[in-house]
Parts: structure tokens; sequence; C-alpha cells
């Protein structure tokens, strides 16, 4: 019997995905099968898909008839698992030894399982350990009530994931709980409070160790997505999260003025630093944040930006100057 399908997404992930399904099978176990669902990449995804389809006889390779998206796609992957119990797992990432089997013992034990893993931020270009995400205050695993961490869930950057938790596969199914496929921002977190909601979720095992490994700062991150989507999707989910936790309206009102304009900073700051976007498109964007504050945002990032700018100069003649200093002595 398939105890654990994990669901992985592929686009353009040739040079990642052997490693990260390498990595889910590291330790052989009769009761997980990988499910690939290949999105119609233009490199070579879709072959090495299907390798590892042949080289491993719990991996199978599906893919879809176009380009559909990563919300499409995992949704087909929903559609098709045998297991009871689902993971999800991006391409370009990998995972500890210690990731299925964690996830895996605790589901034996309580059937009825909602569980979340610390992980480990990765520098794209130098492969290195960066920041670790994770609770405190305590080793191993422990069990909480939701409603008592769920808000320092997200605000320790640890709920917003679908890859550091596990989901029962028939509550997905019989509340017919699937992603946002009209959505590229928060799309996620939107599925984990559905999820959260119509599953009565009350407790849940807080897993001490960053057992999951995420590649930051891809081309398809955030930070290049930021921008086509206002913040009001992103108001959506926490208006959500504050109705999981029982505030009335009018509390949430009030929240969520002032939650909007921390977004609208977030967001312009994002889209300024975007280095693959045009100075005149990251302009129009930011200024289509909020018809009065558009204006205000574009200038007082563009200066913020500008300071960044000459203080890494500054700091680069520094360093050639004493560079300099050195040769000649």
């Amino acid at each position: 019997m398939i105890k654990v399908s994990v669901i992985i997404p592929v686009y353009n992930a040739a040079d990642t995905i052997e490693r990260c399904v390498d990595s889910i099978l590291q330790i052989r176990r009769d009761d997980v099968e990988v499910v690939l669902v290949e999105d119609c990449s233009t490199d070579n995804s879709l072959s090495v898909c299907k390798m590892l389809d042949e080289k491993y006889s719990n991996v199978r390779c599906l893919s879809n008839d176009q380009n559909r998206g990563v919300s499409y796609t995992r949704n087909k992957g929903v559609r098709n698992v045998n297991g009871r119990y689902i993971m999800f797992v991006d391409s370009d990432d990998w995972v500890d030894p210690d990731y299925l089997d964690t996830f895996i013992n605790l589901a034996y034990e309580n059937e009825e399982i909602f569980a979340v893993c610390g992980y480990v931020n990765h520098d794209e270009k130098k492969n290195a350990r960066t920041e670790i995400f994770a609770w405190e205050g305590f080793e191993g695993v422990r069990k909480e009530s939701l409603d008592s961490v769920l808000k320092q869930l997200y605000d320790k950057r640890l709920l917003q994931q679908l890859w550091n938790k596990i989901f029962v596969t028939d509550w997905i199914k019989k509340n017919e709980i699937f992603f946002d496929e009209s959505i590229s921002i928060g799309e996620d977190l939107r599925f984990i409070l559905e999820y959260i909601r119509k599953c009565n979720i009350t407790e849940i095992y807080l897993i001490n160790h960053p057992l999951y490994h995420y590649m930051r700062d891809q081309k398809g991150a955030l930070m290049y997505r930021v921008g086509y989507e206002g913040v009001e999707e992103v108001l959506k989910n926490l208006r959500e999260l504050y109705r999981i936790l029982g505030k009335t309206e009018e509390e949430i009102e009030k929240i969520l003025i002032e939650e909007r304009q921390r977004q609208l900073e977030v967001y312009a700051y994002l889209i300024f630093h975007n280095y693959g976007m045009k100075r005149s498109e990251k302009k129009r964007l930011i200024l289509s944040l909020d018809e009065k504050q558009g204006q205000t945002l574009y200038k007082k990032n563009r200066c913020v930006f500008l300071k960044e700018r000459i203080s890494i100069l500054r700091d680069c003649l520094f360093k050639q100057e004493r560079k300099d200093g050195k040769g000649k002595n």
C-alpha cells in the first residue's frame, strides 16, 4: 500500500530534477511513490523525467498537453495519486534523508496528521547554507493546538509553503480542495488555509528540524512575479487566516488596513529590485499598485535603490583601494 505520494511539478528543471528525485528516494521505501508532472518545458525536462520513471519502479511521469502553470500541474498530480497522504516538493529543491521517514512515522502514530518541518534557504549561485527557518525552544517534535501557533507559523515563514507539510489525500478530494489556477502569487497559502478550514484542523505537529532545502532566487520566484497581481490576493489569504483564528470582520478590517500598507511597501521594493525588468515596466507596475500612493512609492524606492547602488560602489572602490595599497607594499 502506498503511504505517501510526493507530487513534483516540473518545468525547465532538466538540470535539477534528478537530484531532487534521488534525494527523496535515497532511503528506499516500498510505501512511497513520486509523481512527476511535466508542464511542457522548453528544455529536455520531459526526457529526464522519463528516464527517472524507468530508473525507479515507484516514479511515475505524467505530462500536460500544453504549458498550464504550476497550479494546474499540481492539481493534475493530486488527481492521479495513489497514496493515503500527499506531500509536495519543487523540482529544483532537495530533501534530507530523514524528510520522508519523519513525516511517515508521525502519520503511522496519528492517521489524521498535520505536520510542518523547518527548512533551509540556499543561495542559488553559491549553493551554500544561508538561512534556516525552524521553530525554536525545543528539540524534536511537539504537538500544539493550531490556534496557538498559526499566526506565529505565518510570521516565521513556515505556514506559506507546501513542501514542509503533509496532507491527507481523502480530505483533499472529499472537500474538493484544489489550487486556484487563476492566480500565481499566494496560491500555496490559499490551498493550505482552505485545507485547514474545510478539514477542521485543530492540532499540528511541529518538527523542529530543517528537513527541506529550498533554492531561492530562481527566475520563477516571487520577486520575478510580484507586481503582475495586486496586493489584494495577499490580503484575501490574510483575511482567511484571521477568520480561522476567530477574529470578527470588524477586527479583520482594521488589521488589513495596516497590512495593506505594509504589502504595498514590500511590493514596490521587490518590483524596483527586479533586475530582469526594464525601468519603464517597474514604474508602470508600482504606479498601478495604488492610485493615490503610486508616485510616492515609486520615488521612495528609486531613492532607496540609488542609495544602495552608491553604497555598493563605495564598498567596491574601498576594497579596490585596499587591494592596490597592499600591492604597492
